[in-house]
């Protein structure tokens, strides 16, 4: 008599799983909408309600420490046209930051990966660039560019450049060692081992470091506005946060300061959009049971 394996006497190692997934994918597409958020709606709600416990029953008629959710609502409903405007100030210096911070960061990437030699000589001068105190260098900056919106964007670019850098690096110098034997034994030039195989291997790696840098372009552009303090009210949400402090606007600031943070979470949210459709037939990470 033989021995029958386990194996053998079921279905295949993740059937389990797959048929898990298809029983999912069989509900109706408000179901799953609702079990993906959910949690993050409960949370927030959640938030909310701590949020609004504290300033009730700790600090009392204190407003101006921590103002009522509704409060700051209210102050932001007040000021939607001045809030709007910083908003629109800090998205701009942001993006060209965030966007000169890609080129940059993935040319140096690339020229690296393809030189060990250049990577030796230059990777510790962008590890340096990264620990440099922004506050530290904010005034050569300003002294190289003004105390104007240009200055705020270096200071964003600066901030976002190494995570994109360093993942690309590690993306592109991460390349499978048996598919790279494959491309050589069929004699592949440089050009297409990196095109088809290196670049699209980096990609996950890439869009990891484009996620960090997303949002610290808008701490960037915000810690530029806090230093430069260009543009007084017509500036950014980085000196309107500034005026309001100086004038104990607390719901105001606490307004700007949410605005910031959902401006930081949009850039985070745009981005790992266009990874995951960039990656989703083939890369574990990006994989939806709903897609």
């Amino acid at each position: 008599m033989t021995a029958t394996s386990p194996v053998g006497l079921g279905a295949q190692p993740g059937a389990g799983k797959d048929q898990a997934v298809k029983a999912l994918q069989k509900e109706p597409r408000w179901k799953r909408l609702v079990f993906r958020a959910g949690p993050p709606v409960l949370v927030f709600v959640l938030f909310i309600f701590v949020w609004w416990l504290v300033s009730v029953t700790v600090y009392g008629d204190s407003n101006y420490l921590v103002p009522r959710p509704l409060q700051v609502a209210e102050a932001a409903w007040q000021n939607l046209d001045t809030l709007a405007g910083g908003l629109w100030i800090t998205f701009t210096e942001s993006a060209i930051g965030f966007i000169a911070a890609i080129i940059v960061g993935m040319l140096g990437a690339i020229i690296m990966s393809l030189s060990k030699p250049l990577e030796t000589s230059f990777y510790p001068y962008a590890v340096l660039l990264q620990t440099v105190p922004i506050v530290a260098v904010a005034p050569i900056i300003v002294l190289w560019f003004g105390y104007n919106t240009n200055s705020v964007i270096v200071i964003a670019f600066m901030i976002s450049l190494f995570p994109i850098l360093n993942n690309t690096l590690l993306g592109l110098s991460s390349a499978d060692r048996n598919q790279l034997d494959l491309f050589r034994m069929h004699k592949a030039n440089k050009v297409t081992e990196f095109v088809k195989l290196r670049l699209p291997g980096a990609l996950p790696h890439i869009f990891a470091g484009f996620k960090i840098s997303a949002g610290l372009s808008v701490i960037g552009a915000i810690v530029g506005e806090f230093i430069i303090g260009s543009g007084g009210e017509q500036g950014g949400l980085g000196v309107k946060v500034i005026f309001a402090q100086t004038r104990l606007q607390t719901p105001l600031l606490f307004a700007e300061v949410l605005a910031a943070t959902l401006l930081g979470f949009a850039f985070f949210i745009v981005v790992s959009w266009i990874g995951n459709r960039l990656i989703r037939n083939w890369h574990e990470s990006a994989m939806k049971v709903d897609e």
